[in-house]
């Protein structure tokens, strides 16, 4: 008897999470005014997890007291004792809910746990809001007594169940509210990002319940406002990026294949190196290419690189965008701006679904489709699949040209190979095949680069080729063992290659920029908008196309020190503005330098994070 009230309980506040999503489209509802009816029925039935996910974080104590396998639990003064458990908490939540009905309206997002970092401005306008707002409350007590008046029942709870059964009840329960807790079985736990799988912002927020946002950023690092100026109109005219297009409409529709290269760095190369390197199909590419000799990758990690190479978004925070509070933000990826101009897009990563967050933000990007492990042929899964990460880059590279070859045209398509990863597993028909170097990494890297050779065998074959920008990056670099590299700004330096195969416009893209200019991951996207002559305007400043007639730019931040690299000097900055210039071939302290672009970055990203407001 005493489980079934249980049940009863955790039913009731599932219907009560539905009607709080029904009010907030009401309140909301101009946000939504595009959205079908199918659209808005798939958010609240796939809502229902978060819905689930977040009633068990938030009442995991009370289903622990509710089940647990002792006499005393059936008295009728321990039975008040739970109600109490059971709604003060949930009343409190409810309000949170209620609260976003109008706070949503100006941040754009569901409220995370870093709303406590402006509770004084709250309190102190605590009167003033009450006033303009005061239909929440009104909506808040009424929820709230309904729930009470009409929660299920505890009465006759006495049950002749034995105490081995009440255990072993109350350890599946625990099982269970874990197991809702993350969402299901997956690999990874359940994630705001994941709420985003109809490629739209307010579907997304729609989706999910701000018990879940809120429950689930508490351990978030989030961030603090800065104020290095008082007048935003200088931060805006500091970080303001060339957005002029510099190419001309094509007559024919032009595709864009971006390879990100797991572990690439420039430094494992022979092109524009004094030594073999282990790519020698990728060199020979980089020589008929237009290769960046100056590139720079926003950080030291897959999750970093994903959104700055496919959103213009580096990391300035201490958390990566794809895992911090603030994922479910505002911004314009590539796949939502191009999708405009007709172009579909799809992002292929070999390893599981949900590995490394890039599935949920290649959704919030706005790419059309996702192909990872789970969509990858099972026939062929027992040869190709490495063991440990996904499927070995040879055979999904293959994959990826095939499936090209199905897309609607124009397209953009975006792999993410993973062979180079640890433990650098290689297929057994090419062990020995390749250099052993210096490096655990450098015998796969050869692999890898073969894998990248018999692609554009395949590709070339293909009829979408002959009009097909190639654009190859690597997500960061990896163990350095030569001495050129292992500096700080060395440590960064990554491949930049734009290949086309037609010859004439190959000559063009290499006429139109020059090739030494200081670039960085955050400026693939604007370039291929560029390229393809889209509008650049919803691009965020953080990136600029490498055809602008501007000096280039490139930065990071690692363990609490802002990098800012320009043309000959790179500086290091804390946030507190205490800064060091260098001198970029020598390393050597230089005197002659100027924080305050770097300043403006920083302040117009982190402040922008927190309010929502990169886009207008």
């Amino acid at each position: 008897m005493y489980l079934l009230v249980w049940l009863k309980r955790i039913t009731w506040l599932l219907i009560f999470y539905f009607l709080l999503r029904f009010l907030f489209l009401f309140f909301n509802i101009k946000s939504f005014q595009f959205a079908d009816a199918q659209q808005i029925s798939y958010a609240f039935l796939y809502g229902t997890k978060f819905d689930l996910s977040a009633i068990f974080i938030s009442n995991s104590l009370f289903t622990i007291a509710s089940l647990l396998p002792f006499r005393f639990t059936e008295k009728q003064r321990y039975q008040s004792f739970l109600k109490y458990l059971y709604w003060i908490p949930n009343i409190i939540f409810f309000w949170i809910n209620i609260a976003d009905f109008e706070y949503y309206k100006f941040i754009g997002r569901r409220t995370i746990f870093e709303v406590f970092g402006i509770i004084g401005d709250v309190f102190a306008q605590s009167f003033s809001l009450l006033g303009t707002y005061w239909y929440l409350v009104f909506l808040w007590i009424l929820v709230s007594f309904l729930f009470v008046k009409f929660t299920p029942s505890s009465t006759n709870i006495a049950s002749s169940m034995g105490r081995i059964l009440k255990t072993i009840i109350c350890l599946l329960s625990i099982g269970f509210t874990i197991l809702f807790f993350r969402g299901g079985f997956q690999e990874k736990p359940l994630r705001i990002n994941q709420a985003f799988e109809q490629h739209d912002n307010h579907l997304g927020n729609l989706t999910l319940n701000t018990t879940f946002t809120f429950l689930t950023t508490i351990d978030a690092k989030g961030t603090e406002k800065v104020s290095y100026f008082t007048d935003n109109q200088i931060v805006e005219s500091l970080v303001k990026r060339d957005r002029h297009s510099h190419f001309s409409a094509s007559v024919t529709p032009q595709n864009v294949v971006i390879i990100i290269l797991e572990s690439f760095g420039k430094e494992y190369m022979g092109y524009k190196n004094p030594y073999k390197g282990y790519t020698p199909f990728l060199d020979s590419l980089s020589k008929s290419s237009l290769f960046m000799e100056n590139c720079f990758a926003n950080g030291r990690e897959s999750i970093i690189a994903m959104p700055a190479i496919t959103a213009a978004i580096p990391q300035l925070i201490e958390e990566p965008f794809i895992t911090s509070s603030y994922q479910s933000n505002k911004f314009a990826g590539l796949g939502s701006i191009v999708k405009k101009y007709g172009y579909v897009s799809s992002f292929f990563h070999g390893a599981r679904n949900g590995s490394m967050g890039f599935e949920g933000f290649s959704q919030l990007a706005g790419f059309d489709n996702y192909y990872g492990l789970n969509q990858y042929p099972k026939a062929k899964m027992a040869t190709d699949f490495d063991k440990n990460w996904g499927i070995f880059d040879e055979p999904y590279l293959q994959y990826f040209a095939t499936e090209l070859s199905k897309e609607i045209k124009p397209f953009v398509g975006c792999i993410f190979t993973l062979s180079s990863h640890h433990p650098y597993p290689i297929p057994a028909q090419y062990k020995g095949k390749f250099p052993k170097g210096k490096a655990e990494i450098h015998e796969s890297l050869g692999y890898t680069d073969l894998a990248l050779k018999h692609f554009f065998e395949t590709a070339a074959k293909q009829p979408w080729y002959k009009n097909t920008l190639f654009v190859i990056t690597a997500d960061h670099t990896q163990f350095n063992t030569e001495k050129k590299y292992a500096t700080p700004t060395g440590a960064y330096s990554v491949p930049f290659i734009l290949y086309h195969p037609n010859k004439q416009t190959l000559t063009e893209l290499k006429n139109k920029t020059d090739s030494l200019k200081i670039c960085q991951h955050t400026d693939i996207l604007p370039s291929i908008l560029d390229f393809l002559h889209i509008p650049q305007s919803q691009a965020l400043p953080f990136g600029e196309s490498i055809f602008a007639q501007n000096r280039g730019l490139a930065f990071q931040l690692n363990s609490g020190v802002f990098r800012f690299i320009s043309q000959g000097k790179y500086i290091e900055m804390s946030l507190d503005g205490k800064a060091k210039g260098f001198d970029l071939k020598t390393d050597s302290s230089i005197k002659d330098f100027d924080t305050n672009q770097l300043k403006a970055y920083i302040q117009y990203y982190r402040n922008g994070l927190i309010e929502n407001s990169w886009i207008k």
